[in-house]
């Protein structure tokens, strides 16, 4: 990832024991080292060797900005809270573990060895090129810095502002942690910065409260994995699951959850925990089509400048689907967009003439297809086509908008432009946001 194996050396203590002296040698590489890379295990917490090398490194990066971006936690094992080193309570970490269920021991990830040809393996590979992917991203930053005449100059002024869309990744529960890693990673391909950028592991609530609070302000959205297990809680406290999607509430931030679809809810204990999945920003999807999901989301454009005075849609829909209109007019009304709804008292003719005159006059029109019938929709997409031929103008944008009940009878007919809407709560801002694109016009005057 860096090009050459010249372009980075390795200290590695091979050869030292616990009875070995500190010699000045070795004091010199530990303080003249750009990274820090901890294998932490039982046996690290229990050396004194491991203690005087770590303290002699960040004594030595101590006072400079963004030291912790230098220390790389590989967990090896799974470690107690209580029992990692103060120092690496917030430090980033790479898990190389997974829990194999409540009374067993976890699974150490490559032991005894791994295999590239076993799809076990895979996860231990995964966090492999995460690790380097990252101790490379830092040594390029650090590289300015070494390549200085004065090395002492300050860091800071090597340190790029990171302007990169941010996503808040809630962290899981244990048995959700190789697909968070896999979220992580495709998100980091995509461009994204994730948050929290050091992990939180569920520490003493206080501070992970304001850990997640401090995340949250700058970030876009709140992206949750969840399964049929609540998760560990402090006593008197919601879960800490329970407590990350609070908070994103409380900020206002757009929020979008996952959970497999192959996850039947009966397994669900906690009855919070089940209102938690039934949430209309959950969706019951392929994790691979969720992340495209929370891509997309994150890359989306600034809402586009629409003239409330000039702009007008007609949300063409039947008396029995009048909530699903709400649906979409709370969305229009937040980006100011105008809207009109067909009469629904008055004469055949003057209900016709005002409908007539509805799709001669909007600049875009929704035709919305929920419990009304395939015929229903179909006969109102055909007369707008009919109507097209008087306009003045052409139409900006035409959409289909698809409401419950979920099996639907397609359509099978589609005019030029027509975009197709699916009614999935935690999406609809999206995909009427694209629909706005299209009624980008010249502001008015």
């Amino acid at each position: 990832m860096l090009g050459r194996r010249d372009s980075f050396s390795i200290w590695m203590d091979y050869q030292l024991s616990s009875h070995d002296p500190f010699t000045p040698e070795i004091l010199e590489a530990v303080e003249h080292a750009a990274v820090l890379v901890v294998i932490l295990s039982p046996g690290y917490l229990t050396s004194p060797w491991c203690q005087r090398e770590r303290g002699a490194f960040l004594k030595m990066i101590g006072d400079r900005p963004r030291h912790d971006a230098r220390v790389f936690i590989v967990e090896r094992d799974q470690i107690a809270e209580n029992e990692r080193p103060a120092e690496f309570k917030d430090l980033l970490g790479y898990r190389f573990w997974v829990p194999e269920g409540e009374g067993r021991p976890p699974r150490i990830l490559g032991d005894p060895k791994p295999n590239p040809d076993n799809p076990k393996c895979q996860p231990y590979y995964d966090q492999l090129n995460d690790l380097s992917y990252g101790l490379a991203k830092e040594l390029k930053r650090l590289r300015p810095l070494a390549e200085k005449p004065d090395s002492k100059r300050e860091l800071s002024e090597v340190i790029p502002t990171d302007n990169r869309p941010a996503v808040f990744l809630a962290e899981v529960t244990d048995d959700l942690v190789i697909q968070r890693d896999e979220v992580k990673r495709y998100l980091n391909q995509a461009g994204l910065r994730v948050l929290p950028e050091t992990p939180l592991y569920f520490s003493e609530p206080a501070a992970f409260q304001q850990s997640v609070e401090r995340d949250l302000k700058g970030c876009k959205i709140f992206v949750q994995l969840l399964s049929n297990l609540s998760g560990r809680r402090a006593p008197g406290q919601p879960s800490y699951i329970h407590l990350q999607y609070e908070k994103a509430m409380k900020e206002g931030k757009s929020i979008l959850q996952w959970r497999s679809n192959l996850l039947s809810l009966d397994t669900v204990v906690d009855e919070d925990h089940r209102r938690l999945l039934e949430g209309e920003t959950v969706l019951a999807v392929g994790l691979e089509e969720f992340k495209e999901d929370v891509v997309e989301r994150a890359l989306l454009r600034p809402a586009p400048e629409v003239c409330p005075v000039c702009t007008l849609v007609f949300l063409d829909v039947s008396a029995e689907d009048s909530s699903l209109a709400q649906e979409i007019i709370r969305i229009m009304e937040k980006y100011k967009v105008g809207y009109i709804l067909p009469l629904r008292q008055g004469k055949p003719s003057d209900i016709r003439n005002d409908l007539e005159k509805c799709l001669l006059e909007s600049d875009g029109i929704i035709v919305v297809y929920g419990k009304v019938t395939p015929v229903w929709a179909r006969e109102q997409l055909l007369y707008c086509r009919k109507i097209m031929y008087k306009r003045e103008q052409p139409l900006k944008a035409i959409a289909v908008y698809e409401g419950p009940p979920e099996e639907k009878a397609p359509l099978n007919i589609s005019l030029p432009g027509m975009q197709v809407i699916k009614s999935q709560k935690c999406m609809i801002e999206r995909d009427l946001r694209l629909f706005f694109e299209s009624l980008r016009g010249e502001k008015c005057s």
